[in-house]
């Protein structure tokens, strides 16, 4: 860019800049030639998981059904210490015996120690031992059936944690903390 210095120098400029601007403009398209896009409804098909809300750490994820009320489910990622993500808990409620209030699905690796089983702890309490119930292509569940007392674990001040073992013994596990 230069300095104008002068009033001839001024009107020069000033002609010059229209006639480029002109130039410009002839090259321009129309703004009528340009989308603005269309809302796309995303509401998901039978069949599909959708989020329906957070809570903190958790997401209350449910299945679209033909019904009047799809099933829903918390659900949480479990990582560990280092923040990678490495098994996923799932709450869902249950037809209460009295004594079980709420069941959970903890799905762990394939590469996971079985034998281990999976043991919980929340903050200093006693730690329980669940066995896995079968695998799937995505991972070994345990199925966990919550009392009153231990599913308040969830609550922000408690934080329960799991060891989880690679499938080559090692002299401690890796353990997995909810968020």
């Amino acid at each position: 860019m230069f300095k104008v210095t002068n009033y001839i120098g001024a009107i020069l400029y000033l002609l010059l800049s229209h006639t480029a601007l002109q130039a410009q403009t002839a090259q321009m398209p129309a703004a009528e030639e340009f989308s603005t896009g269309e809302v796309v409804e995303s509401t998901p098909a039978i069949g599909d998981y959708y989020a329906k809300g957070s809570f903190g750490d958790w997401t209350l994820r449910c299945l679209k059904t033909e019904q009047t009320q799809d099933p829903c489910q918390l659900f949480q990622l479990m990582h560990t210490p280092d923040g990678s993500p490495v098994a996923e808990y799932n709450l869902s409620p249950v037809q209460s015996d009295g004594l079980v209030i709420a069941g959970a699905n903890v799905i762990t690796p394939l590469e996971t120690l079985l034998t281990q089983q999976l043991t919980i702890q929340v903050d200093d309490e006693n730690a329980k031992i669940y066995p896995f119930a079968f695998c799937v292509q995505m991972g070994c569940v345990a199925r966990i059936g919550l009392r009153k007392k231990i599913s308040t674990a969830t609550a922000p001040a408690r934080r329960p944690s799991s060891p989880c073992f690679p499938p080559r013994p090692q002299r401690s596990p890796n353990a997995l903390h909810y968020l």
